[in-house]
């Protein structure tokens, strides 16, 4: 990820806080760093000392961190053998998941001074520390909605439209005129796209702006697209089986499987404009709350947001993937990101 100038004034308020608590020196050594395997960096590498000793680790900056899940999917970033133990760093860690952190053994430090860090001779437990003023107060403006995640959704999917009409941009997104310009609001307020001095817009950091959706859309939207699940006895029924006929498209697994071929599905995501009905008789779906097959509303233009054959946009894919703690679909997720959404943004204006 891009070390943003944001995310270096968050490490250096997450450092000085730490020092603060616990009297020991945390410092930056290395800005920007990059793991063994995949494309992945991370954004810097810090060394913490008590008196008799130094502990380096390499930190992950979150922006947005209020997801269980979330943690699944930062515990997978650091092969096992790495020589340095990952640090989180987030604005602020609530009392919740600063316990389950303790539990996965992830080490973690915010602004407030919050922090879990664990090595040979070192322990650090702290909790509890109120969310810094500055933060309550950004709280409300600074806050999603699931109409605004479509805007945002239907930008990411196609960049070129962040200097589109409002009217396009509602178009694509299935959203109100005015819910364009609230979404940008919230856009420049966290520093996620910039004017150019053509008066073009571009995304600043982009990687950064995909993963809050990715980890709003969970939470936020998908909540209100009426998932249901159901069980079907068909074996492999999504092996080969075109969806356009029923007006619906793969999501999760099985679109990782369509775009990389790279995992054999043992769940089913669909996303459909309305109920189809012909899909589930012909596949002899029953309902099923622990069913392996999930059906979700479409919530953008698919004329518009033209997807690949029956396939969801990319986006939508690797949220589906990223939002699971299983570690096959959070690589066919990062697989997808690297051919098919970071090349998004490379001839950004």
């Amino acid at each position: 990820m891009k070390y943003t100038g944001e995310e270096q004034q968050l490490l250096g308020n997450a450092l000085e806080a730490l020092a603060k608590e616990t009297g020991m020196t945390a410092r930056v050594l290395d800005p920007e760093a990059r793991l063994d395997r995949g494309k992945h960096r991370l954004d810097a590498v810090v060394e913490v000392a008590t008196t008799k000793q130094a502990y380096n680790f390499a930190v992950e900056i979150r922006n947005n961190l209020d997801r269980f899940e979330t943690l699944h999917q930062l515990r997978a970033l650091l092969p096992p053998n790495h020589k340095q133990t990952l640090l989180i760093v987030a604005p602020y860690i609530s009392q919740q998941l600063a316990e389950r952190c303790r539990e996965l053994d992830m080490c973690f430090a915010d602004t407030a001074g919050n922090a879990y860090l664990h090595a040979p001779g070192l322990h650090v437990y702290i909790t509890g520390r109120p969310k810094p003023p500055e933060l309550r107060a950004n709280d409300r403006a600074k806050a999603m909605n699931a109409a605004g995640l479509r805007v945002v959704f239907a930008l990411l999917c196609q960049p070129h439209l962040l200097n589109a009409t409002y009217r396009e941009i509602a178009a694509h997104a299935q959203v109100a005129l005015g819910t364009v310009g609230q979404a940008f609001k919230y856009l420049e307020n966290r520093r996620h796209i910039t004017a150019l001095a053509d008066g073009n817009r571009r995304f600043l950091a982009p990687e950064r702006t995909v993963q809050e959706w990715v980890t709003l859309y969970p939470t936020v939207l998908r909540p209100k697209l009426h998932a249901r699940r159901f069980r079907t006895a068909v074996t492999n029924w999504t092996e080969g089986l075109d969806l356009q006929p029923y007006h619906a498209l793969w999501g999760g697994e099985v679109a990782a499987n369509r775009l990389d071929h790279y995992l054999q599905p043992q769940t089913a995501t669909i996303y459909a404009a309305e109920t189809p009905t012909k899909l589930i008789v012909d596949q002899r779906m029953k309902a099923d709350v622990n069913g392996n097959t999930e059906i979700l509303g479409i919530f953008w233009n698919p004329e518009r947001l033209t997807p690949t054959c029956d396939v969801v946009p990319p986006l939508l894919a690797y949220a589906d993937l990223m939002a699971t703690p299983e570690g096959r679909n959070l690589e066919a997720g990062r697989l997808i990101y690297d051919k098919h959404i970071e090349p998004l943004f490379r001839n950004q204006a």
